[in-house]
């Protein structure tokens, strides 16, 4: 009988050893992989113009391979160092900043997803003409990008 158990024990051994580093599923390595081709990739949106004249908003956001407190600390210190803007309102905890420059306003939030993956959202009234690569919104990210030493690049 323990002639048995001994190849059964060391093959239950082997198998808990073993499967923590496979991957869960072949949908989590697909998902993985689309991760890894977003990272970088900056998508842009711009609502057009409201109702009464008043001008619509534009949305960029990017995945980065970074912590979101860096990313955040990075945004806040660009804004500080910025003469052109003004902080409004500042959330470290939440990771969120408002800043304003004229009469325009943005603010900007860091998701965390893991320790080594976060999301950085920036929303903001658009400009009269601003297009995908023109925008001021799709401008911040791609210096907080530089900043950190991140090739950023829009996406189509």
């Amino acid at each position: 009988m323990q002639k048995m158990l001994k190849p059964l024990l060391a093959a239950t051994v082997l198998a808990a050893i073993a499967l923590p580093l496979m991957p869960a599923s072949p949908a989590e390595a697909q998902w993985v992989f689309v991760a890894r081709k977003a990272l970088g990739r900056i998508h842009q949106m711009t609502e057009g113009q409201q109702q009464g004249g008043r001008p619509g908003y534009d949305f960029a956001t990017v995945l980065l391979d970074a912590p979101a407190d860096k990313i955040y600390a990075t945004a806040l210190d660009l804004a500080r160092k910025n003469r052109q803007v003004r902080i409004l309102m500042q959330d470290p905890a939440a990771r969120r900043l408002q800043i304003a420059e004229g009469d325009r306003t943005a603010t900007l939030n860091v998701v965390h997803f893991n320790d080594e993956v976060s999301q950085l959202l920036i929303a903001g009234h658009a400009g009269p003409g601003e297009g995908p690569t023109s925008s001021l919104i799709v401008q911040a990210v791609l210096r907080v990008c530089k900043e950190m030493g991140k090739h950023c690049e829009v996406g189509n």
